[in-house]
């Protein structure tokens, strides 16, 4: 089954919380297997576990990370039709006079190059980018 959505950073943290939002779960019941994260994501989530203290909470995590998001959710990378789409973002980014986090312009870029929809909490963060390409973007947490 093909891909259609791609899972931003915090729509995978807002799993681990005690209680996670419901509409996120219903979604990711619904869409179960159409689901990807970008390598920019990887890295963040991967980032996060490892700047933790020792211990349970880390250990959780880090099982969390390989044991369910790593087979579950397949690593887009960050190639060069991405980097292409990225380079153009911002170019037009800074036409407009409005620089882009790196990390975000990434993740938007490897969206736009798969034609994935982008799914994040954060809309405001990506909403640049959408002014300026064809990135499609959804709010699971807010949308059921």
């Amino acid at each position: 089954m093909s891909q259609i959505y791609l899972l931003d950073t915090n729509i995978i943290s807002e799993v681990t919380k005690r209680e996670p939002n419901p509409n996120l779960i219903a979604n990711f019941e619904f869409y179960n297997g159409k689901c990807a994260i970008s390598s920019i994501t990887w890295v963040e989530l991967l980032s996060g576990v490892y700047n933790l203290n020792d211990g349970r909470k880390k250990q959780d995590l880090l099982s969390f990370l390989y044991d369910y998001v790593q087979p579950c959710f397949p690593v887009i990378p960050y190639d060069s039709h991405a980097a292409s789409v990225h380079g153009d973002l911002m170019t037009r980014l800074k036409e407009l006079g409005k620089p882009a986090p790196l990390l975000d312009s990434q993740i938007a870029s490897i969206a736009i190059s798969n034609n994935l929809i982008l799914v994040t909490h954060n809309t405001k963060d990506f909403e640049c980018f959408q002014k300026v390409s064809n990135l499609m973007m959804e709010d699971w947490i807010l949308e059921k």
